[in-house]
């Protein structure tokens, strides 16, 4: 099943980060709402782990639970297929700029974070298993911490389907997730849920994309619930919106519910809003997303070591035409890597 306002929302998210990582980079020129409105473009990746537990969960729920040990390999070789060629690709992009530090560069030096252990703990994609620094290509610590949930998405889809929790156990299961990711911010110390990425990463991942899962199981068996309550949960999310904007509430104490409220209105309704989501230019910065997301990093870091002499400054235009590069070479990543890729390893997978 393909809900194409979600596409449309993954891709507004995907540039929602691509300004975030900029914004330090933007002058006087843009208005300082739209700046405000960046500054928390760190958000979207919440909204992509919650996205990504109900889109699973809707694509897999069926056949891990009628098929449960041949599945799982099938599950993990398709995760493997969508996330891992592009990732390599973009890895061999940074050693190439690795190499541009080292040979041609004035101080012949490679930033510090660059080490070789970071290296093949970014190309088996653990490095935030173990506390690792963001370093070489920076967005796939989300990526990385979305593997790890996957080792235990398999078993999370066929206990759901085993158990058959009824409309309250779903909504008690995905409040409890949400409070037990607020206790352990809140015991942390950390001022907000973008915080120490590092040693919390896998604390937000797993239990966003378990917030994600227990929405796609609500979709699917209790459907006609959300269907009745969706304008309960648009006023909820509306309500939750200006309580953050409004008030010093922690983010992580708001926004997972906000955002699983966003995805269980907009997967059940048909409004101007999934309109405006489902247009066909929002649906194919959707399909791209994948790419946008783990392209515009490197971007941003070519732009910054060829363009930025002044630490404080680079002239704007280079900045501007940094974006339009990061979309062409999504849409040549998307078409020439991500989706080759997936048919290649899928027809393998067939022919075994």
């Amino acid at each position: 099943m393909k809900l194409n306002q979600l596409a449309g929302l993954r891709g507004i998210c995907a540039w929602w980060v691509v300004f975030y990582h900029s914004l330090a980079l933007m002058d006087d020129s843009v208005p300082l709402p739209v700046k405000h409105f960046i500054s928390h473009g760190y958000l979207a990746v919440d909204l992509f782990f919650l996205l990504s537990g109900f889109v699973i969960f809707l694509s897999y729920h069926a056949s891990l639970s009628t098929n449960f040990p041949h599945s799982v390999g099938k599950f993990y070789w398709n995760r493997f297929s969508r996330i891992y060629p592009l990732h390599v690709v973009m890895l061999a992009g940074y050693l190439i700029l690795f190499g541009a530090f080292t040979f041609l560069s004035t101080s012949h030096t490679a930033p510090e974070s660059y080490t070789w252990g970071a290296f093949v703990q970014s190309m088996f994609l653990v490095h935030m298993w173990f506390g690792g620094d963001l370093t070489w290509n920076v967005p796939s610590w989300s990526i990385s911490s979305e593997w790890f949930v996957y080792l235990f998405f398999p078993l999370m889809a066929y206990s759901l389907r085993k158990l058959r929790g009824g409309i309250v156990a779903h909504l008690l299961s995905i409040a409890l997730a949400a409070v037990v990711l607020h206790v352990i911010y809140s015991l942390s110390g950390l001022h907000s849920i973008g915080a120490d990425i590092s040693h919390m990463a896998l604390v937000r991942t797993m239990f966003e994309f378990l917030m994600g899962v227990f929405v796609g199981s609500l979709f699917v068996n209790h459907r006609d619930f959300l269907v009745r309550n969706a304008r309960v949960a648009l006023a909820g999310f509306v309500a939750l919106c200006v309580l953050y904007a409004t008030t010093p509430t922690p983010d992580y104490a708001l926004i997972p519910i906000i955002f699983a409220l966003l995805i269980a209105y907009l997967s059940v309704t048909t409004s101007w809003m999934t309109a405006i989501l489902s247009t066909p230019v929002l649906v194919y910065l959707g399909e791209i997303s994948y790419s946008t997301y783990m392209v515009h990093y490197l971007v941003y870091d070519l732009l910054k070591a060829v363009f930025m002499s002044d630490p404080h400054h680079i002239d704007q235009l280079y900045l501007w035409l940094s974006f339009v590069v990061v979309f062409v070479l999504s849409v040549l990543l998307h078409h020439a890597v991500d989706m080759p890729s997936q048919k290649y390893f899928r027809r393998r997978l067939s022919t075994r």
